[in-house]
């Protein structure tokens, strides 16, 4: 018996320093359905992440924004809105730079200026990384250990279907979606940079899509650091976890 209550004491115990700190862990233990991880890189744009925020709020989906350092400059209100609005905030270089071209001077700018620009609007500093491109380099990787990122967020792709940025069309985007679905997957899309220049009807996947991972019994999180990396994502340094 005293065994019992013991384990019951370290369990009850664990529980509470869970909810305390808040973290992935206890995040990832509230859910109750496998979770797809929403990102969207190269924002925020005038063009359309108010439009991407509206449809994330309709929907009651969190998702993870992997802000280009120069636009969060340039549309502070955005960035304080994706915030507000429950959202988490990632690095992803101050001018979508490819990593490898660069001096190591210059990578670390890259990642310096942004987290600064970002901090100064929000008051958090990233503690998260997606590369342009998901091209990363040694130098860079080992700088975002060294001030405790995590970095290398890729996602999943597996089918390898043309994303957003290629301009696929509404139903393209959502195929494109629903194929790389699978429990913990971190989804690529995009609301800046070249996905402006596709049809503004291709826009329209959003909700459809939301609503269609739902129909396969998923739920949606955002994107955790993690010590491992993760095979189903590239190798990603990061999770989905519950909002």
């Amino acid at each position: 018996m005293k065994s019992k209550i013991a384990v019951m004491a370290m369990a009850a115990l664990s529980l509470i320093l869970a909810l305390v700190a808040g973290g992935p862990a206890a995040s990832a233990q509230a859910a109750d359905k496998p979770l797809i991880g929403l990102t969207f890189d190269d924002g925020p744009s005038a063009e359309r992440t108010a439009f991407v925020l509206d449809v994330l709020k309709e929907k009651g989906v969190k998702a993870t924004f992997f802000l280009q350092g120069s636009h969060a400059q340039q549309y502070p209100d955005l960035v304080r809105r994706i915030k507000a609005e429950g959202h988490v905030i990632g690095n992803h270089s101050w001018s979508h730079a490819n990593f490898p071209d660069l001096t190591q001077a210059n990578q670390k700018q890259e990642v310096d200026r942004t987290n600064t620009a970002i901090s100064s609007i929000t008051g958090t500093t990233p503690v998260l990384m997606r590369f342009p491109f998901g091209n990363s380099s040694s130098y860079s990787l080992n700088y975002l250990r060294r001030i405790g990122m995590s970095g290398g967020i890729q996602w999943h792709w597996e089918v390898g279907e043309p994303g957003d940025y290629e301009c696929p069309g509404a139903a393209g985007v959502q195929k494109y979606v629903l194929d790389e679905v699978a429990p913990g997957a971190i989804i690529l899309l995009h609301d800046g940079n070249d996905v402006l220049s596709c049809p503004a009807s291709q826009w329209n996947y959003l909700s459809k899509t939301i609503d269609a991972i739902r129909a396969k019994g998923y739920d949606f999180g955002v994107v955790a650091p993690s010590a491992t990396p993760s095979a189903l994502n590239e190798g990603s340094y990061g999770v989905v976890v519950a909002p």
